[in-house]
């Protein structure tokens, strides 16, 4: 265990650096920073010495090496616009999205979790039908027009639930199910696919033998076998809410990571978005870490080496 998980660190770390690397150089070629900090009756004077006073005028590799050398001591250097350092802006909002992106995660599962149930246990084939559809049919709208549906008529028409900032529960409601309805048909479908394959195993015929009822033996002994191949695609998930709740941030104007990327993508604010991506994909290797060494404690079976 001890040698998988070193290997993993490796991986991970080499993962991260790939990304912000890849970022790096992207954010390089989508133009000059300095330009949109000044004021158009600028003088090419004031932009060369703004240009400076940002390190903007080194060569690309020497800002590259210079960022790596500052990167792993943590300092991603100071935002363009609010002059402050990139790292805490960011590890500021972090907890923001963590909030939006568990809730949602929690919520999608839980739905698909009950749904699957009720159609074990009522053995409905109509319900199952009808969940599968309503599930694949919020799956097909896309995020973004799904929230300004629920803002318009939960906050719009309603009037229940206010629809941008973060506050009480109340704010949270309206993003998190947003987000939640489309991971449900994806877990809906694996809990049924899982809950039939272990359905046929000779363990729940003897539960039943044994004369076990049919909750009990849907809940004590098909459940946590069928849960085994939802870990993995869970813990994914829940690192790509993470980073994918971008749209859903800016949609409800949500204070979170996402939505900070996006606003210094637009202003060209390279540090914070560097410290944005290490941040968020940091989180995300780590995340999947910790559901392989999850899979190895629900599965006695699975053994590193």
């Amino acid at each position: 265990m001890t040698r998988y998980l070193a290997r993993r660190l490796v991986q991970a770390a080499l993962t991260v650096f790939g990304v912000v690397t890849a970022v790096f150089f992207l954010v390089e070629l989508s133009g000059d920073p300095a330009a949109l900090l000044l004021p158009t009756e600028a003088t090419p004077e004031d932009l060369a010495r703004l240009r400076e006073s940002l390190g903007l005028d080194e060569p690309l590799l020497v800002r590259y090496l210079t960022f790596l050398g500052n990167a792993v001591q943590g300092d991603f250097g100071d935002s363009f616009r609010q002059r402050v350092p990139a790292l805490p802006l960011v590890l500021e909002r972090l907890p923001a999205t963590i909030e939006l992106a568990l809730s949602a995660f929690l919520l999608g599962i839980g739905m698909a979790f009950a749904a699957s149930l009720a159609v074990r246990l009522t053995r409905s084939e109509r319900l199952r039908t009808g969940l599968l559809w309503v599930a694949f049919t919020f799956q097909a709208i896309p995020t973004f027009f799904f929230g300004l549906i629920l803002i318009l008529v939960f906050s719009v028409w309603l009037g229940w639930l206010p629809s941008l900032g973060r506050g009480g529960l109340d704010h949270l409601i309206l993003p998190a199910f947003s987000l939640a309805t489309f991971e449900l048909a994806l877990y809906l479908r694996l809990l049924n696919s899982a809950f039939l394959q272990e359905q046929t195993q000779d363990y729940v015929r003897t539960a039943y033998a044994k004369g076990g009822g049919r909750a009990w033996v849907l809940v004590r002994h098909v459940l946590p076998n069928a849960l085994l191949p939802i870990v993995t695609i869970a813990g994914i998930n829940l690192g790509v809410l993470l980073g994918g709740a971008i749209v859903t941030e800016t949609v409800f104007s949500w204070p979170g990571v996402g939505r900070l990327i996006v606003q210094s993508v637009s202003q060209r604010d390279y540090p914070v978005i560097l410290a944005g991506v290490f941040v968020i994909s940091l989180v995300f290797v780590v995340i999947n870490l910790l559901v392989d060494l999850l899979y190895a404690v629900l599965d006695p079976r699975v053994r590193y080496s």
